[in-house]
């Protein structure tokens, strides 16, 4: 497949402001059309991109101009849309989390594998050029041995009418912000982590998690605490502690086209802080995505897919179980 034909479901404001602008920059493909619940959203997304508005997301399942689907709906969705979109032949970038449990991920793997299709989550972060910086840490000895990792993903509540309040479409902050800090815990400990502990703080106004952590630890003995919620002051950071430093990142989730990261090293000689140069994740998203598409060779994507839909479940369960202590 030489260029992509991608289409849009749902007008989701980080799709309009971020993903779409970074396709149209990318190369790698082409912006054919966008669905919407709304006939007016649809006609705003085709007079400022250039595409089809659609009105209803099925249309874009009938489409044959399209193989490739972007889904930045809410997870409670996912089952339904990503599973359509996969029986209609159509390769799928989905945003995170994928699906709320790990049933359903293997339902819609299997679905995809059996049409030799790619589904792939939309973790842009491990992407941008800071990443190759942070995780070289892992081998290299400049801070020594790494024994612990930590890492914090938080933000201040959102407005009640959120979606991320509402668990009919797939609410928390384990989906949302904790799914960050268990994949960069996958990233660097490997895959196959053991959750050595859990816990979720619920609201009780709208059923959903609003804060919680875990602990996860790989068969070399290093571990990963991390920490996630929707009430929290603002955090994105990731720590590596070794045996003879210490490295402390300060944008590592989020870190914007114009932003440029930098890392603090801490060491018995002092404190040295090291600047990073500005990247375009959201670029290399669609490029990572095109090449693995174009290869053909789909069976990381989908192992990452379904060991990080274990990971969140063995977090909720060991939460609950706590819980009825």
């Amino acid at each position: 497949m030489s260029g992509m034909r991608v289409g849009v479901m749902g007008g989701s404001g980080f799709a309009r402001r971020t993903m779409v602008p970074a396709l149209l920059r990318s190369g790698a493909g082409t912006l054919v059309a966008m669905a919407s619940r709304s006939e007016a959203t649809a006609a705003e997304w085709a007079e400022e991109f250039g595409c089809d508005g659609l009105e209803g997301y099925g249309k874009l399942l009938e489409r044959t101009d399209i193989d490739v689907l972007y889904i930045p709906l809410p997870t409670g969705l996912h089952k339904e849309w990503c599973g359509r979109a996969l029986a209609a032949g159509k390769h799928v970038l989905v945003e995170k989390s994928f699906v709320p449990s790990l049933a359903v991920a293997q339902i819609l793997v299997d679905l995809a594998r059996v049409n030799h299709l790619l589904v792939m989550e939309n973790f842009h972060f491990s992407l941008h050029s800071q990443w190759a910086r942070l995780s070289s840490f892992m081998e290299s000895d400049e801070i020594g041995k790494v024994h612990l990792i930590r890492s914090t993903f938080g933000f201040p509540p959102f407005p009640l009418d959120n979606i991320r309040w509402k668990p009919e479409l797939g609410g928390g902050a384990l989906l949302d912000a904790g799914a960050y800090v268990a994949k960069v815990s996958q990233l660097l400990l490997g895959q196959g982590l053991e959750v050595t502990g859990a816990s979720l703080q619920m609201d009780a106004a709208t059923g959903v998690d609003r804060y919680g952590e875990a602990m996860f630890r790989n068969g070399r003995g290093q571990v990963a605490q991390v920490a996630f919620g929707f009430d929290y002051f603002y955090q994105c950071r990731l720590e590596l502690l070794g045996t003879t430093g210490k490295m402390t990142s300060d944008r590592v989730f989020t870190a914007k086209p114009d932003y440029e990261p930098s890392l603090q090293l801490e060491s018995p000689d002092g404190i040295r802080v090291e600047r990073l140069p500005a990247d375009d994740a959201y670029v290399h998203m669609w490029q990572r995505f095109a090449h693995i598409l174009n290869s053909g060779e789909y069976r990381m994507e989908e192992e990452a897919l379904l060991d990080q839909a274990r990971l969140l479940e063995e977090i909720r369960r060991i939460a609950k179980k706590k819980d009825r202590l």
